[in-house]
């Protein structure tokens, strides 16, 4: 029973069905990879958006914390030289205090110098 160049009818039905199906098996592989590739891609970009997200915070944080610490820094050196003048007055004084002392000391000791001989 050969029927068109030795193959059967059957079996000519079965290779064409075979085929679709190896067709349809192809296109929904292909799709799949597809749609296995937008979630990758889908995931992927949540995760950039969600990591420049936290950095982009951080970055604004590290900011505020650095305005801040230039803000102390400028009212610790006011400080420091507010403490400098103090001090460099404080030492004019007590150079002044300190002649004028000995300046009373000498007149002082002038004027003992002078009552002395008059006691005796």
């Amino acid at each position: 029973m050969k029927f068109l160049g030795g193959f059967r009818a059957r079996k000519l039905g079965d290779d064409a069905a075979r085929a679709r199906e190896l067709a349809r098996v192809r296109l929904r592989m292909a799709l799949a990879a597809c749609g296995g590739a937008l979630l990758v891609l889908v995931v992927g970009g949540v995760w950039h958006i969600n990591v420049s997200a936290e950095s982009e915070a951080r970055v604004a944080l590290l900011e505020q914390e650095n305005r801040r610490l230039v803000e102390e820094l400028g009212v610790g050196r006011l400080a420091l030289e507010m403490e400098k003048a103090t001090s460099s007055g404080l030492e004019r004084q007590l150079a002044e205090i300190n002649d004028t002392l000995m300046k009373r000391q000498a007149e002082l000791q002038f004027l003992k110098s002078q009552a002395a001989p008059t006691r005796r």
